[in-house]
Formats: C-alpha cells, sequence, structure tokens
C-alpha cells in the first residue's frame, strides 16, 4: 500500500499488484468498497494492477465535496505521481462512473473501458431517497452504528448486493471496521452518484468523449443499478458491447470472478489492437464526439509513505 499527497495535501492511497507483460489495469471500487475488494483477482489476473481508495474509503482522506468529476481528478493525479502512462481502466458501481469520467479527461491514455453495473448513466432512486431533507439527516444520525454492526451490513450486503449469498467475512470485517469512518465517504458517494444522475451534463445525455473499446455489464438481478441504464452507456458509448449476466446480483468482481477475468483479458486485449492505431486516425475519432472536459491543472505532486497496515 502507498499513500500519495494531493495537491491540496489530502492522503489518497494506493494498492499495487505487480505481473508479469506490458498489459496494466487500473481498478476502481464502488461505494463502501475500497481497494482491497479487488484482491478478489489475485491468483486470476497476471497482468500489473493498481487499485485505488477513493476519497473517503479505504485509508485516504474525505472529499471537501463529493463529485464523479473531482474523484476522476484525483485518481488522474495519481497515475501521473505513479508515473502510469497507458492501461485498461475497469470500474465497479461508483467506480464506474468514476472510470468514464477519467476516461474522458484523458483518453489517449485509456486503452480499453470496462464498466461493471455502472453508477452515472440513470437516477438511481435509492440514492436519491438516501439524499431528500430529513430522510438524509436520519441516515446520517444512523449510518455510524448502523456501519460497525456485523449483523446490519451483512443483512444490507446479502440483501442489496450479493444476490442473497452470504458476503464474505473479509468484506462485513472491512466495513465494519472502518464503520465510523466510513460515514463522510457514504455521504460524499452518495451525494456523487445523485448529481451524475441528474445533472444536465450526465453520461446518458450525452455522447462521452473517448472512442477506445467499451465493455459494460449487469447483472440481471441487479437490486442497485437498474438495467434500463444499459440504455445510458449505449447513449454515451454507441460502440460499446453492452450484456446481461444471468443470474448475477450487483457483484460481479466476487460473484463471477471467471467471467470478470476473461472480460478483462478480451478488453486488454481490443485495447492493444486500438492503441496501435495511428494518433491522427485516433484524434479525428474522437473529435467527432468532442464535449467541454476540464484538464487536470498542473502543479507539484509529492509521496509519502503510508505508516497504517493494509
Amino acid at each position: 500500500m502507498q499513500s500519495l499527497c494531493l495537491r491540496d495535501g489530502r492522503r489518497l492511497c494506493v494498492r499495487k499488484w505487480p505481473g508479469t507483460g506490458s498489459d496494466t489495469l487500473v481498478l476502481i471500487h464502488g461505494l463502501m468498497d475500497s481497494s482491497e475488494g479487488w484482491s478478489c483477482l489475485d491468483d486470476s489476473v497476471t497482468c500489473t494492477r493498481i487499485a485505488f481508495d477513493l476519497p473517503g474509503f479505504g485509508y485516504s482522506d474525505a472529499p471537501s465535496l463529493g463529485s464523479v468529476q473531482g474523484y476522476a481528478r484525483d485518481v488522474a493525479d495519481g497515475l501521473e505521481m505513479l508515473g502510469v502512462t497507458r492501461f485498461t481502466l475497469v470500474g465497479h458501481s461508483l467506480g464506474g462512473a468514476v472510470a468514464t469520467a477519467l476516461a474522458e479527461l484523458m483518453p489517449e491514455r485509456v486503452n480499453a473501458l470496462v464498466l461493471l453495473a455502472p453508477a452515472g448513466f440513470g437516477r438511481i432512486g435509492l440514492a436519491e431517497a438516501a439524499s431528500i431533507p430529513g430522510v438524509r439527516n436520519v441516515v446520517q444520525a444512523a449510518l455510524p452504528l448502523a456501519l460497525s454492526s456485523r449483523l446490519i451490513v451483512t443483512a444490507s450486503y446479502r440483501t442489496m448486493v450479493s444476490n442473497g449469498d452470504e458476503p464474505q467475512t473479509a468484506v462485513i470485517e472491512r466495513v465494519t471496521a472502518r464503520g465510523r469512518g466510513l460515514v463522510a465517504g457514504a455521504r460524499e458517494g452518495t451525494r456523487a452518484i445523485v448529481d451524475a444522475g441528474r445533472s444536465r451534463e450526465a453520461f446518458h445525455r450525452r455522447r462521452v468523449r473517448y472512442d477506445g473499446p467499451v465493455y459494460a455489464v449487469w447483472g440481471d438481478r441487479d437490486r442497485l443499478v437498474p438495467l434500463a441504464h444499459r440504455d445510458g452507456v449505449r447513449a454515451a458509448f454507441p460502440h460499446a458491447q453492452v450484456d446481461v449476466w444471468q443470474g448475477m446480483g450487483h457483484d460481479a468482481p466476487r460473484e463471477r470472478v471467471d467471467q470478470v477475468t476473461e472480460l478483462l483479458e478480451t478488453a486488454a486485449a481490443a485495447g492493444r489492437r486500438h492503441g496501435t492505431q495511428p494518433a491522427g486516425r485516433r484524434a479525428r475519432r474522437q473529435r467527432s464526439t468532442v464535449v467541454a472536459v476540464r484538464a487536470v491543472r498542473g502543479g507539484p505532486l509529492v509521496k509519502r509513505p503510508l505508516t497504517t497496515a493494509g
């Protein structure tokens, strides 16, 4: 685990798994998860993997205000610090929205984009309900206790995420061990999901400025991100390959690790082919879907060691 210092002094943490070959995967987790969640790929993926703790989760400091674009800029800064120039980008749930924003921010560096039940391509009723004034206050008051309770976290995960299956013990232990510390991250992550669905510049309302290979997957039993959001992905990426996996809930990386591994290999191979296209051809294709993108601003970036074990 490595700790990076962002320009405003916040800590952004990253976990790396060395591998073989020239491919690199950049992995972005979902709400209430962390980079540790990608350890389920340990034995099945042999290339180099880099997973970030999004601000407010894992060991990263919370953002001042949660937004999909803000998370993407933080990860982009982290990649600059690490010297990562080209990669296949993978995002799950909230991480899917962040990965989409990141692909638009640095399209020439992303070989391929893989979205696993991504948020950001439509409105999500549960997140919006939790953001209603009054309801939000109750949720905020209850979260510290709820996130520290193994019983509540297990029941919530089984009901909403794991398609009725018993969640992995390590997942429950990670959440409950950091329960109170996750409150700010949960609040700002929920805010980001709600804003991403409602915004006039939401992904599902326009073409996203990224023309590389895109693969999106949902489970037909997903209870968090509606299957109707497939139409939002197709609007944003008309060239995307969109699939629904039967019998799967919201948590593809843990429910279908073999299928996810195969999908990542397919995406990486497609990304290598895309990366060999002449730069001029890629640029012409990207100009056909131009939208306004806020660039990462320059500034000093430094590294520092992380003293917390993880």
